[in-house]
């Protein structure tokens, strides 16, 4: 069937009835002309009656063009809706009173198209309702942490036929949905300048696209949903099948995957309007468009806000995600002028954090003017909101200065004589994860549990070699150390409690792992003066303990997707160096007594 002439068929099937040419004109963006030789056409093959009405054999011959279905993606964490996406799904955000999954599967139920397939991962549960209300069908992505798109697609590619491909987010003022499709198409609008966020189309003059590229430059872009007919359907599937497994390819949205292939897989452009299609890359994107959102979501993070800085909803703005931490999520927001930060506890911090000991040390800390960013903690739950401390530089850990106020702090802490009843053994608490570690992986709990055997001399040592013990941080690292001009603020006391002062100490050099011979220049702002030799050998006992911790803890977080593959070799690296060293200094000293 020529395509002015399916649009003239799908109209009636849509519309039939009580319409003129004109209508159908208007409804088609077909000249008037076109239209009525269309129309005499149909009239002739008795696929439309006199008054317009779409016979059986119009309904036969618009068959092959029937929507089978839609695959509707929502398994992702929408982690530019932070902090809604904390509590809802981006899917199930109410926009202008509607939830924005619920109004796309109203919208194509409205066509007729009956079978909805929702692909669901992040936080899958808060969908279930949708089964019932709607019939649709949950196919899950165990996956969605780990890979894009493509893995939706892959799960649930059995129902690829004749199949829109919509995304959960994304909200249509007008229903754009219909019964009835000619061919494979994207959704597309037109963006001005530079972008290098969309891909855009090449294509010819009938809409087929040949080829694509990013960024775009005053191009049309990928934008909206997708429609996969059959033939497409059978050219892709066997792509992404061959493609999934692959290395590499983790973060691959489906459509790059199409990109690559594109001069096999036929599709066209569908050049829509900018306002037809909506989606909100962020809160702020969102706000613009519905001023009334944050009332119609009911967000506990919005809720804490007001309570502790006693305003308004609306009051709250700017909000900007800060990149994950090893335990939580912060984003950052104003408030009547004012710049603050939110944190959020990541899934598995409850397994090795005791919220309650982190409010004491917190509370302690800001007493002492060492943490003059923090203004309040749940003590049960485990959110903060800080005031936001701009930054002039990055602490440096082979810098001196830095290193000399750093020493300042530490000093202060540890001369406070400060105790707060409860103390940070690293080995006891290497020991916790560890037997946590026993029920999901036997090989790194076996492994976990020779390391540990290798540290025992280390362990046997540092109990015998008493030191002060004082209220420390534990946690001393980079992002938790804010440099404002000469001020220094020591921030997230998750880990802190009574310690061997040793343990902080000596951060001040192990980072950067110097000679022996060097280490003395990097405490001696600590001490006031050259360390014994005896007081290095703790120190460096002490590093080594430190990093056999992470390197336990790094291989548990890492079981539990909490992205800290990037430190995981650093710390076992250390560990190995600071204990091989220890060891041969203990050997040493117990030679020599």
């Amino acid at each position: 069937m020529e395509k002015n002439t399916f649009e003239v068929l799908r109209f009636l099937c849509e519309n039939g009835g009580e319409v003129t040419q004109r209508l159908i004109s208007e409804g088609t963006e077909l000249s008037l002309g076109n239209v009525n030789q269309i129309v005499s056409k149909l009239k002739q093959l008795g696929y439309i009656t006199e008054d317009y009405l779409v016979t059986t054999n119009g309904l036969q011959a618009m068959e092959p063009y029937k929507v089978k279905n839609a695959i509707i993606l929502a398994a992702g964490m929408s982690t530019r809706f932070i902090p809604v996406s904390y509590e809802i799904p981006k899917g199930l955000i109410s926009v202008k009173g509607d939830i924005m999954i619920e109004r796309i599967i109203e919208q194509i139920k409205q066509t007729g198209i009956q079978e909805i397939v929702v692909v669901v991962g992040y936080m899958m549960e808060k969908f279930f309702y949708l089964r019932d209300k709607y019939g649709v069908k949950l196919v899950v992505n165990n996956e969605f942490a780990s890979k894009n798109t493509h893995s939706s697609i892959y799960v649930s590619r059995d129902y690829l036929s004749n199949t829109y491909i919509c995304c959960s987010d994304n909200y249509y003022p007008k229903n754009m949905f219909h019964q009835y499709e000619y061919r494979a198409f994207y959704c597309s609008v037109y963006v001005p300048g530079t972008s290098y966020v969309e891909r855009a189309f090449q294509f010819d003059n009938s809409g087929y696209i040949y080829d694509t590229n990013k960024p775009s430059k005053d191009q049309w872009v990928m934008y909206g949903h997708a429609y996969f007919d059959n033939e497409f359907t059978g050219r892709f599937k066997p792509i992404l099948e061959d493609y999934f497994g692959r290395p590499g390819i983790e973060y691959m949205y489906w459509e790059t995957i199409y990109a690559e292939n594109v001069k096999e897989l036929p599709m066209w452009i569908k050049q829509c309007k900018n306002e037809d299609i909506l989606e909100f890359d962020s809160m702020e994107e969102l706000k613009q468009f519905d001023k009334e959102y944050i009332y119609h979501n009911k967000v506990r993070v919005f809720e804490n806000i007001c309570k502790v800085l006693k305003c308004e909803i609306t009051d709250i703005e700017d909000i900007e995600t800060i990149k994950k931490g090893l335990n939580n999520q912060s984003f950052k927001f104003s408030c009547k002028g004012k710049q603050y930060i939110y944190r959020h506890p990541g899934a598995n911090a409850s397994a090795v954090i005791d919220r309650h000991k982190e409010w004491i040390c917190l509370n302690a800390a800001k007493e002492l003017g060492i943490d003059k960013s923090f203004i309040y903690a749940d003590e049960d739950e485990g959110w903060k909101i800080s005031s936001f401390i701009n930054t002039t530089e990055t602490f440096e850990f082979d810098n001196k200065r830095h290193i000399e106020l750093l020493s300042k702090k530490l000093k202060k802490l540890h001369e406070s004589e400060i105790s707060v009843g409860f103390g940070f053994d690293y080995k006891a608490e290497a020991e916790k994860i560890i037997e946590i570690e026993r029920n999901f992986d036997a090989n790194k709990y076996n492994r976990s549990k020779s390391e540990q055997c290798l540290m025992e001399p280390i362990f046997e040592y540092l109990s015998n070699d008493k030191w002060k013990v004082s209220l420390c941080h534990n946690d001393i690292y980079e992002p938790n150390i804010l440099l404002n001009g000469n001020e220094l603020s020591l921030i997230d006391w998750e880990f802190a409690g009574d310690a061997d002062v040793g343990y902080d100490i000596c951060k001040l050099f192990s980072v950067i792992m110097p000679a022996y011979d060097e280490i003395n220049q990097w405490v001696y702002p600590y001490f006031g003066r050259e360390a014994t030799e005896n007081e290095k050998l703790h120190l460096i006992s002490c590093a080594a303990v430190i990093y056999y911790y992470w390197y336990v803890w790094g291989v548990f977080a890492e079981k539990n997707s909490e992205g800290v593959s990037g430190y995981l070799m650093d710390w076992y690296d250390k560990m190995i160096f600071y204990r091989e060293l220890a060891l041969e200094l203990i050997e040493k000293q117990s030679e020599g007594d």
